[in-house]
Order: structure tokens, then sequence, then C-alpha cells
């Protein structure tokens, strides 16, 4: 757990400075700032081959001290501390990326994202998905399986919608609304429903990303030893890294550039708020 003076300069970082009670109000503009202020990032796993530890020591090192980002194992694990810290009744839970997928089997456990309980009621909670997730805390239903025939429940939030359905038993997805590529003629086509990540609500622990972590960190399959990867919500729309080539929409325009290798720490300081250190700097410049 953290103190106050340490989460006290988790709100610094990002930006937050009312008073914090334990509403669904207060916990939404945590998710929110928290992904406009810390990015998702896998530079140690990908450039620095570093050792990705889940102390609690650690993460307030990467992400307070060095104002670094992480990948989901540290900024969702991060996050659920920092809100059982301040009071909240917050726990973590397991999650599958789908990113579009329609079947479970589809994709392994490689992700974590956190459940906080509110007046006797579950909400999802997500800041660390290296692509789009709730800009919000989303309520978990507590229908049966989702049929043609349910009536979902859609938000939206910050120009995006989203909601969760009961997948298969024990099983919840976060679906997202997406508008298709214009067709032949030029035309906006209908929005597509995509599943985008699912998650359950059994009971896990702390201890049980360990394996996982170490896994996605190491093996050579895995997409975060295979490129470089950063993403980061603004205010009118988002920045993002995939190796070379930064990314970054504001108010639906896109803007697209390729990057020389001694451009990235500049680039990543400016967009991303990550502050490398000089040895860092040198491995760009190569």
């Amino acid at each position: 757990m953290y103190n106050e003076q340490q989460i006290q300069a988790y709100l610094n970082r990002l930006h937050y400075n009312k008073e914090i009670t334990l509403t669904r109000e207060v916990l939404d503009e945590l998710i929110y700032a928290h992904q406009c202020s810390i990015p998702f990032e896998n530079l140690d796993v990908y450039d620095f081959q570093k050792e990705i530890s889940l102390t609690e020591e650690a993460l307030y090192d990467k992400f307070i001290v060095q104002r670094r980002g992480g990948y989901c194992f540290e900024t969702n694990g991060f996050f659920c501390v920092m809100l059982r810290s301040m009071g909240f009744d917050a726990r973590p839970c397991l999650c599958r990326v789908m990113f579009g997928l329609t079947e479970p089997s589809q994709n392994l456990f490689d992700h974590r994202a956190t459940i906080v309980t509110l007046d006797g009621k579950d909400y999802f909670c997500e800041v660390g998905l290296g692509g789009a997730m709730p800009p919000a805390s989303m309520k978990i239903p507590d229908q049966g399986l989702w049929t043609a025939d349910t009536e979902d429940v859609w938000l939206e939030m910050k120009g995006e919608e989203f909601s969760i359905r009961a997948i298969e038993p024990g099983w919840y997805g976060t679906m997202r609304r997406v508008r298709l590529n214009r067709d032949i003629y030029d035309d906006p086509m209908d929005r597509k429903e995509r599943l985008e990540v699912m998650f359950t609500t059994i009971a896990v622990h702390e201890m049980d990303f360990t394996s996982l972590n170490y896994y996605l960190s190491h093996a050579e399959k895995s997409l975060f030893r295979c490129q470089r990867i950063a993403n980061l919500r603004t205010e009118r729309g988002y920045r993002a890294l995939t190796g070379l080539v930064y990314r970054e929409v504001t108010d639906g325009i896109r803007r697209e550039q390729t990057l020389m290798p001694e451009e990235l720490p500049v680039i990543l300081k400016e967009n991303f708020g990550i502050e490398l250190t000089t040895e860092q700097i040198r491995y760009f410049a190569g």
C-alpha cells in the first residue's frame, strides 16, 4: 500500500487536484486522468531488455520517480494498488485481449485490469490497454449470458461507445462500436461492434500475474518482444508509436510520421511524457 505522500505524488503526475472521495465520479476522473498522463509502453521489454518487476516499490519508482509508463501488468497493477491506498474497494481481474477476435479460445490470458466495488455494485476499470479502452468505469451487468435478443446498454464516453456483455459463464467482454472504413464510394459505413477485452470476475491475486508477466516479457513470440509500442490518450484524441511510426489523431485529424531512431527520445518526452536516462538516449543514438 502507498502512503499519503506517495498518493499525492501520483495525483500530481495526473494533474489531479480535487479531494479524493470514494465515489464513482472521482473514480472516473482518476481513470481518465491516468489514461491522459501515464502512457502504455514496452520500452523496457523491447528496447532495453530489462526485467519487469511488479512489486509496489518498483512500480512507484518507475511511474513516479522515473516518470515512465509501462505495459498492462505494470500500469493496471499500479492503479489498483493506488485505488486501494486511497480507500477504494479495488481488486485485480484476469483478462484476454481480443481486439476483434470472436472466440475466447483464440487468445490466452495476457492482460489484467481492475474491478472496483461501489455501493454493492462492481465496475470494470481499465488504464493499461495498448489500444482503445473505456475512458471511465463501466458497471458489470448481472443478467445472464448475452444472446441476440439481449438489449445492450451502450455508454457514450468521450465520443466513443462501449458496452459490457456476459460472453460465457464467468467471463464478460467490453464491446466497442467502431466506424468501419468508408466504402468504395467514400460513403461512411455503419458502426460495427467489436470485442476488445474479455475479463473474469473470479478472485485472483497479485501472485497470479507473476508467471504471465515473465512469459510476456521474455517469450520470443510475445507482441511486447516483437515491436515497440507506446500509446497515450489526449483530451482531443490519442498518440501512438509503433516501431518507428508515430501517429497522432487530434479532433479527428490524423497525422503520421516515420522517425529515425535518434528522434525517438524527443518524441517520447514531448508527446508521451517519457523521460529517458542518458544511457537510454545513447541507445537510440546508436
